[in-house]
């Protein structure tokens, strides 16, 4: 008896995972201020550096457990790159919130004096190459997907981990 009344809060508990499509315990946000109350991450000045993005409906996924994460999924003004924006405390940024990728090259790129970041790129079915930038600053790991120029990946991450270092 014990047993199946287990067995149905389970289910219970996993049916909004199976209808919005989403992993277990990872929620969709209405918006950038309910990420931040979800998970503790501040996200205001990022948000601002990304203003030439728009968030994509639909496109603010958060975790609390087992640590903070939350991804951010815009697109450009023009419609023509698509941009996520992946940011974790504690950890590395699980895959529930970003989904590994496989590279066919990785290299290692400086963003400042003293902070190094791994770029990999991946090419998708249709032929789209698809970039991934990666970096930690203290507990902090953050990382842009972005499906653009290398060159305009690597002027947004500058700014952000500018960002970063000039905050108090």
């Amino acid at each position: 008896m014990l047993a199946s009344v287990a067995l149905a809060l389970r289910a219970g508990d996993a049916i909004p995972g199976w209808v919005s499509d989403l992993p277990r315990g990872v929620h969709l946000c209405a918006s950038v201020n309910e990420a931040e109350t979800r998970t503790g991450i501040h996200l205001g000045k990022l948000h601002e550096t990304l203003a030439g993005h728009a968030l994509i409906a639909g496109g603010i996924r958060a975790t609390a457990r087992p640590f903070p994460a939350v991804a951010l999924a815009m697109q450009s003004g023009d419609g023509t790159t698509q941009l996520t924006l992946f940011r974790s405390r504690g950890r590395a940024i699980p895959p529930t919130i970003r989904p590994p990728q496989t590279s066919f090259h990785e290299i290692t790129v400086s963003l400042r004096p003293g902070l190094s970041a791994s770029l990999k790129a991946e090419r998708q079915a249709d032929g789209s190459v698809w970039q991934d930038l990666e970096w930690s600053e203290g507990t902090t790991s953050t990382a842009l997907r972005f499906n653009g120029r290398t060159v305009d990946l690597l002027r947004l991450a500058r700014q952000i981990a500018q960002r970063a270092e000039d905050a108090p």
